[in-house]
Protein backbone atom coordinates (compact mmCIF):
# COMPACT_ATOMS: atom_id res chain seq x y z
CA UNK A 1 0.00 0.00 0.00
CA UNK A 2 2.64 2.38 0.94
CA UNK A 3 4.33 1.94 -2.27
CA UNK A 4 1.51 2.79 -4.54
CA UNK A 5 0.88 6.23 -2.57
CA UNK A 6 4.57 7.18 -2.84
CA UNK A 7 3.79 6.40 -6.54
CA UNK A 8 0.29 9.23 -6.45
CA UNK A 9 2.87 11.81 -5.26
CA UNK A 10 5.14 11.63 -7.61
CA UNK A 11 3.48 10.84 -11.28
CA UNK A 12 0.16 12.80 -10.64
CA UNK A 13 1.63 15.95 -10.59
CA UNK A 14 3.25 15.38 -13.90
CA UNK A 15 0.35 13.26 -16.08
CA UNK A 16 -0.41 13.47 -19.36
CA UNK A 17 -3.24 14.75 -20.74
CA UNK A 18 -4.92 12.02 -23.62
CA UNK A 19 -8.05 13.87 -24.71
CA UNK A 20 -9.38 13.06 -27.75
CA UNK A 21 -10.50 9.33 -26.49
CA UNK A 22 -13.95 8.70 -25.81
CA UNK A 23 -13.09 6.04 -23.21
CA UNK A 24 -9.78 5.06 -21.03
CA UNK A 25 -9.79 1.61 -20.12
CA UNK A 26 -7.58 -0.89 -17.53
CA UNK A 27 -8.33 -4.44 -17.40
CA UNK A 28 -7.07 -7.43 -15.47
CA UNK A 29 -7.84 -10.83 -13.67
CA UNK A 30 -11.30 -10.58 -15.92
CA UNK A 31 -12.17 -7.07 -14.74
CA UNK A 32 -12.26 -4.16 -17.02
CA UNK A 33 -12.94 -0.96 -15.50
CA UNK A 34 -13.38 2.26 -17.62
CA UNK A 35 -13.63 6.03 -17.26
CA UNK A 36 -14.13 8.96 -19.85
CA UNK A 37 -14.09 12.21 -20.43
CA UNK A 38 -17.68 13.11 -19.81
CA UNK A 39 -17.07 12.29 -16.10
CA UNK A 40 -13.73 13.70 -15.80
CA UNK A 41 -12.05 10.97 -14.74
CA UNK A 42 -14.43 8.98 -12.75
CA UNK A 43 -14.94 5.58 -12.88
CA UNK A 44 -18.65 5.15 -15.46
CA UNK A 45 -17.68 1.39 -16.09
CA UNK A 46 -17.17 -1.97 -14.63
CA UNK A 47 -17.54 -5.04 -15.58
CA UNK A 48 -16.71 -8.28 -14.80
CA UNK A 49 -18.15 -12.07 -15.92
CA UNK A 50 -19.91 -9.56 -18.62
CA UNK A 51 -22.16 -8.05 -15.67
CA UNK A 52 -22.23 -4.13 -15.31
CA UNK A 53 -21.39 -2.94 -12.12
CA UNK A 54 -21.88 0.75 -12.50
CA UNK A 55 -25.00 2.68 -13.12
CA UNK A 56 -23.55 6.03 -15.05
CA UNK A 57 -26.86 7.18 -15.86
CA UNK A 58 -26.25 11.26 -14.81
CA UNK A 59 -23.35 12.55 -13.34
CA UNK A 60 -24.06 11.72 -9.78
CA UNK A 61 -24.07 7.80 -10.26
CA UNK A 62 -20.47 6.74 -10.61
CA UNK A 63 -18.15 4.93 -8.61
CA UNK A 64 -16.84 8.53 -7.28
CA UNK A 65 -15.31 10.90 -4.73
CA UNK A 66 -17.59 13.55 -3.27
CA UNK A 67 -16.99 16.12 -0.27
CA UNK A 68 -19.08 18.36 1.87
CA UNK A 69 -18.89 20.38 4.60
CA UNK A 70 -22.15 20.39 6.21
CA UNK A 71 -24.24 21.93 4.02
CA UNK A 72 -25.10 18.53 2.01
CA UNK A 73 -25.52 19.11 -1.63
CA UNK A 74 -25.46 22.68 -1.14
CA UNK A 75 -21.80 22.69 -1.13
CA UNK A 76 -20.68 19.48 -2.44
CA UNK A 77 -17.38 19.09 -5.11
CA UNK A 78 -18.37 15.72 -7.29
CA UNK A 79 -16.22 14.23 -8.63
CA UNK A 80 -18.20 13.19 -12.54
CA UNK A 81 -20.09 16.71 -12.51
CA UNK A 82 -23.04 18.24 -11.30
CA UNK A 83 -26.68 17.94 -11.37
CA UNK A 84 -26.68 20.28 -14.10
CA UNK A 85 -24.90 18.28 -16.08
CA UNK A 86 -27.55 15.84 -16.08
CA UNK A 87 -27.44 12.49 -18.60
CA UNK A 88 -25.13 15.07 -21.22
CA UNK A 89 -22.03 13.87 -22.95
CA UNK A 90 -19.96 16.83 -21.08
CA UNK A 91 -19.04 17.70 -17.54
CA UNK A 92 -18.23 20.91 -15.78
CA UNK A 93 -15.48 19.30 -13.71
CA UNK A 94 -12.29 19.46 -14.76
CA UNK A 95 -9.81 16.85 -15.83
CA UNK A 96 -6.32 18.17 -15.69
CA UNK A 97 -4.42 14.74 -15.90
CA UNK A 98 -4.81 10.74 -16.80
CA UNK A 99 -2.51 8.11 -16.84
CA UNK A 100 -2.64 4.54 -17.48
CA UNK A 101 0.07 2.42 -16.94
CA UNK A 102 -1.00 -1.62 -16.79
CA UNK A 103 -3.39 -2.45 -14.16
CA UNK A 104 -3.60 1.29 -12.77
CA UNK A 105 -5.35 4.03 -13.69
CA UNK A 106 -4.21 7.46 -12.22
CA UNK A 107 -6.38 10.87 -12.63
CA UNK A 108 -5.52 14.58 -11.00
CA UNK A 109 -9.38 16.69 -11.50
CA UNK A 110 -11.08 20.00 -9.82
CA UNK A 111 -14.57 18.52 -9.26
CA UNK A 112 -17.24 19.96 -9.98
CA UNK A 113 -19.99 21.83 -7.30
CA UNK A 114 -23.19 19.47 -7.37
CA UNK A 115 -25.75 22.33 -7.63
CA UNK A 116 -24.94 25.32 -9.70
CA UNK A 117 -24.53 28.97 -7.61
CA UNK A 118 -27.76 29.65 -6.40
CA UNK A 119 -29.42 26.23 -7.79
CA UNK A 120 -32.30 25.01 -5.64
CA UNK A 121 -31.66 21.92 -3.43
CA UNK A 122 -34.49 19.36 -4.13
CA UNK A 123 -34.72 18.17 -0.67
CA UNK A 124 -34.28 21.64 1.30
CA UNK A 125 -32.84 20.80 5.20
CA UNK A 126 -32.27 23.38 7.27
CA UNK A 127 -28.76 23.11 6.03
CA UNK A 128 -29.27 23.60 2.79
CA UNK A 129 -31.74 25.28 0.65
CA UNK A 130 -29.43 26.19 -2.82
CA UNK A 131 -25.98 26.11 -3.90
CA UNK A 132 -23.47 29.12 -1.76
CA UNK A 133 -20.77 27.78 -4.01
CA UNK A 134 -19.77 30.96 -6.02
CA UNK A 135 -18.66 28.83 -9.31
CA UNK A 136 -19.91 25.79 -11.06
CA UNK A 137 -16.19 24.29 -10.82
CA UNK A 138 -14.21 23.74 -7.41
CA UNK A 139 -11.02 24.25 -6.41
CA UNK A 140 -11.29 20.86 -4.07
CA UNK A 141 -8.43 19.33 -6.18
CA UNK A 142 -8.93 15.69 -6.10
CA UNK A 143 -6.48 12.88 -7.05
CA UNK A 144 -6.79 9.31 -7.76
CA UNK A 145 -5.14 6.20 -8.42
CA UNK A 146 -7.32 2.97 -9.10
CA UNK A 147 -5.21 -0.47 -9.03
CA UNK A 148 -6.95 -3.96 -10.19
CA UNK A 149 -5.36 -6.66 -8.26
CA UNK A 150 -5.00 -4.69 -5.22
CA UNK A 151 -2.72 -6.56 -2.63
CA UNK A 152 -2.04 -9.60 -4.66
CA UNK A 153 -5.63 -10.43 -4.65
CA UNK A 154 -7.06 -10.79 -8.25
CA UNK A 155 -10.29 -9.59 -7.78
CA UNK A 156 -9.75 -6.77 -5.40
CA UNK A 157 -9.49 -2.68 -6.61
CA UNK A 158 -7.51 -0.64 -4.91
CA UNK A 159 -8.72 3.12 -4.62
CA UNK A 160 -6.47 5.44 -3.04
CA UNK A 161 -7.05 8.86 -3.64
CA UNK A 162 -6.66 12.32 -1.80
CA UNK A 163 -7.63 16.07 -1.83
CA UNK A 164 -6.64 19.39 -0.66
CA UNK A 165 -9.29 21.60 1.38
CA UNK A 166 -10.53 24.36 -1.24
CA UNK A 167 -11.60 27.17 1.38
CA UNK A 168 -10.55 28.16 5.12
CA UNK A 169 -12.39 28.03 8.42
CA UNK A 170 -13.74 24.52 7.26
CA UNK A 171 -14.58 22.64 10.88
CA UNK A 172 -16.42 19.49 9.46
CA UNK A 173 -15.83 18.02 6.22
CA UNK A 174 -17.82 14.61 5.09
CA UNK A 175 -16.53 12.30 2.11
CA UNK A 176 -17.81 9.59 0.27
CA UNK A 177 -14.70 7.65 0.05
CA UNK A 178 -15.79 6.43 -2.59
CA UNK A 179 -19.70 5.77 -3.37
CA UNK A 180 -20.78 3.68 -6.02
CA UNK A 181 -24.21 3.28 -7.91
CA UNK A 182 -24.97 -0.03 -8.98
CA UNK A 183 -27.53 -0.74 -11.52
CA UNK A 184 -31.21 -1.57 -9.60
CA UNK A 185 -30.61 -5.42 -10.12
CA UNK A 186 -28.31 -5.47 -7.13
CA UNK A 187 -31.15 -5.50 -5.31
CA UNK A 188 -29.84 -7.88 -2.41
CA UNK A 189 -27.56 -5.86 0.80
CA UNK A 190 -25.81 -7.50 3.17
CA UNK A 191 -23.64 -5.88 6.27
CA UNK A 192 -20.25 -8.34 6.54
CA UNK A 193 -18.10 -10.07 8.89
CA UNK A 194 -14.54 -9.40 8.31
CA UNK A 195 -13.12 -11.67 10.78
CA UNK A 196 -15.81 -14.58 10.20
CA UNK A 197 -17.02 -13.44 6.62
CA UNK A 198 -20.95 -14.31 8.39
CA UNK A 199 -23.31 -12.42 5.95
CA UNK A 200 -26.44 -10.39 7.47
CA UNK A 201 -29.47 -9.76 5.19
CA UNK A 202 -29.76 -6.09 5.35
CA UNK A 203 -32.53 -2.98 4.24
CA UNK A 204 -32.61 -0.92 1.41
CA UNK A 205 -32.22 1.97 4.04
CA UNK A 206 -31.33 4.72 3.97
CA UNK A 207 -29.54 4.29 6.53
CA UNK A 208 -25.67 3.55 7.97
CA UNK A 209 -23.78 0.90 10.05
CA UNK A 210 -20.78 0.34 11.49
CA UNK A 211 -19.28 -2.51 9.01
CA UNK A 212 -18.83 -2.93 5.32
CA UNK A 213 -21.37 -3.67 2.98
CA UNK A 214 -22.11 -5.88 0.19
CA UNK A 215 -24.67 -5.75 -2.47
CA UNK A 216 -25.20 -8.42 -4.84
CA UNK A 217 -27.43 -9.72 -7.72
CA UNK A 218 -30.42 -11.80 -5.68
CA UNK A 219 -28.80 -15.09 -7.21
CA UNK A 220 -25.42 -14.58 -6.04
CA UNK A 221 -23.81 -14.51 -9.40
CA UNK A 222 -22.52 -10.96 -9.31
CA UNK A 223 -21.67 -9.11 -6.02
CA UNK A 224 -19.21 -5.99 -4.80
CA UNK A 225 -18.35 -4.93 -1.50
CA UNK A 226 -16.01 -1.94 -0.04
CA UNK A 227 -13.74 -1.49 2.85
CA UNK A 228 -12.79 1.78 3.86
CA UNK A 229 -9.22 0.97 4.99
CA UNK A 230 -7.36 4.38 6.06
CA UNK A 231 -8.03 7.44 6.49
CA UNK A 232 -7.82 10.53 8.95
CA UNK A 233 -8.29 9.16 12.54
CA UNK A 234 -11.53 10.03 13.28
CA UNK A 235 -15.37 8.41 11.63
CA UNK A 236 -16.16 5.86 9.51
CA UNK A 237 -19.28 4.07 8.59
CA UNK A 238 -21.20 2.36 5.85
CA UNK A 239 -24.38 3.88 4.09
CA UNK A 240 -26.47 2.54 2.16
CA UNK A 241 -29.92 3.29 -0.51
CA UNK A 242 -31.74 2.11 -3.04
CA UNK A 243 -33.28 4.03 -6.32
CA UNK A 244 -36.37 1.98 -7.51
CA UNK A 245 -36.80 4.89 -10.29
CA UNK A 246 -36.62 2.84 -13.34
CA UNK A 247 -34.55 0.46 -15.83
CA UNK A 248 -32.14 3.16 -16.22
CA UNK A 249 -31.89 5.34 -13.44
CA UNK A 250 -32.75 3.39 -10.89
CA UNK A 251 -29.71 2.79 -8.47
CA UNK A 252 -28.33 0.86 -5.75
CA UNK A 253 -26.22 3.00 -3.61
CA UNK A 254 -23.39 2.32 -1.26
CA UNK A 255 -20.97 4.74 0.29
CA UNK A 256 -17.95 4.41 2.74
CA UNK A 257 -18.46 7.93 4.89
CA UNK A 258 -15.77 9.72 6.48
CA UNK A 259 -16.29 12.23 8.96
CA UNK A 260 -14.27 14.57 10.72
CA UNK A 261 -14.18 17.49 12.79
CA UNK A 262 -11.74 19.79 13.78
CA UNK A 263 -9.99 23.08 12.18
CA UNK A 264 -9.48 22.47 8.57
CA UNK A 265 -6.85 24.80 7.02
CA UNK A 266 -7.12 25.60 3.16
CA UNK A 267 -4.38 23.84 1.24
CA UNK A 268 -4.40 20.76 3.21
CA UNK A 269 -4.79 17.32 1.80
CA UNK A 270 -6.51 14.56 3.43
CA UNK A 271 -5.72 11.17 2.03
CA UNK A 272 -7.83 7.94 2.06
CA UNK A 273 -7.38 4.21 1.06
CA UNK A 274 -10.41 1.94 0.15
CA UNK A 275 -10.57 -1.25 -2.03
CA UNK A 276 -13.75 -2.51 -3.74
CA UNK A 277 -14.15 -6.92 -3.87
CA UNK A 278 -16.29 -7.65 -7.31
CA UNK A 279 -16.66 -11.24 -8.79
CA UNK A 280 -20.22 -13.52 -7.49
CA UNK A 281 -20.83 -13.55 -3.88
CA UNK A 282 -18.68 -16.02 -2.66
CA UNK A 283 -15.75 -14.17 -4.46
CA UNK A 284 -16.66 -11.16 -2.88
CA UNK A 285 -16.52 -12.75 0.66
CA UNK A 286 -13.47 -14.35 0.30
CA UNK A 287 -12.11 -11.04 -1.30
CA UNK A 288 -12.89 -9.07 2.09
CA UNK A 289 -12.02 -11.63 4.30
CA UNK A 290 -8.48 -11.14 3.44
CA UNK A 291 -8.35 -7.45 3.33
CA UNK A 292 -9.60 -8.31 6.87
CA UNK A 293 -6.64 -10.59 7.42
CA UNK A 294 -4.19 -8.19 5.94
CA UNK A 295 -5.03 -5.18 7.45
CA UNK A 296 -6.72 -6.27 11.18
CA UNK A 297 -6.76 -2.99 12.24
CA UNK A 298 -9.60 -2.30 9.71
CA UNK A 299 -11.44 -5.47 11.99
CA UNK A 300 -10.48 -3.22 15.30
CA UNK A 301 -12.06 -0.08 14.16
CA UNK A 302 -15.39 -1.62 13.03
CA UNK A 303 -15.49 -3.43 16.34
CA UNK A 304 -15.15 -0.08 18.55
CA UNK A 305 -17.66 1.91 15.78
CA UNK A 306 -20.57 -0.98 16.98
CA UNK A 307 -21.00 0.83 20.01
CA UNK A 308 -22.27 3.60 18.40
CA UNK A 309 -26.18 3.52 16.95
CA UNK A 310 -25.33 4.09 13.04
CA UNK A 311 -28.46 2.76 11.65
CA UNK A 312 -29.92 5.72 10.56
CA UNK A 313 -30.83 8.17 7.75
CA UNK A 314 -27.96 10.45 6.66
CA UNK A 315 -27.44 13.28 4.12
CA UNK A 316 -26.67 11.02 0.74
CA UNK A 317 -24.84 13.68 -1.45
Amino acid sequence: MQKMQATIVLCLSALSIVFGQDTWQIAANGIVLGSSPRVAGAIDSLTWNGVQFINAFDHGRELQVAITDGRGECYNPTEAGGNYDSTGPGTHSVLQGINLNGNILRTLSLPAFWLAPGEQEANPTPNCHAGVNPTLTSNWQLSKAVQIGYGGIGNCIGYIFSFIVGIPGETFIQVEAPTGYMPQYFSSFYSIDLASGQLTPQSYGPGEIPVPLVFATPNGGAAMGAILIAGPTSYRSYARFYFPFGPASGAAKWSNVWRGNGAFQQGQTLAFTSVVCVGNLPMVVACMRRIGEIHPEVIKMHHWNRTMDLDEPIQYM
